[in-house]
């Protein structure tokens, strides 16, 4: 048992967070997971500041065409492996600003 959690402590993600702007629902959700109540340092989870440091980018918020260069930029300065979470409906479609003329849509449209 002790090998396991050694090794998932070297596994561990390691994660970035960008709030691209929205209503902050999403946003207030995951800095609350982030928050000591739930501690999720206890399983190696940690908050970096740095996307060169980061295996996880957590993207909250409706992707603009302003914002999109620079998550990109972010995207391509972060290790492999690398992975992507969309949190809440502004990222994964636009939410209630899709449609706008400057909202991309999701942030699969980066």
């Amino acid at each position: 048992m002790p090998s396991i959690l050694a090794w998932s402590r070297i596994r561990s993600p390691w994660i970035l967070y960008m709030c691209t702007g929205a209503c902050n629902a999403c946003d207030i959700e995951v800095l609350a997971a982030l928050a000591p109540k739930y501690d999720v340092e206890r399983f190696g989870i940690l908050l970096k500041g740095s996307p060169r440091h980061a295996d996880v980018l957590i993207v909250t918020g409706a992707v603009s065409r302003q914002v999109a260069p620079r998550l990109k930029r972010i995207y391509e300065q972060m290790p492999d492996p690398k992975f992507v979470i969309a949190a809440g409906t502004c990222a994964t479609s636009g939410g209630v600003y899709w449609g706008c003329y400057n909202v991309l849509g999701g942030i699969d449209k980066v």
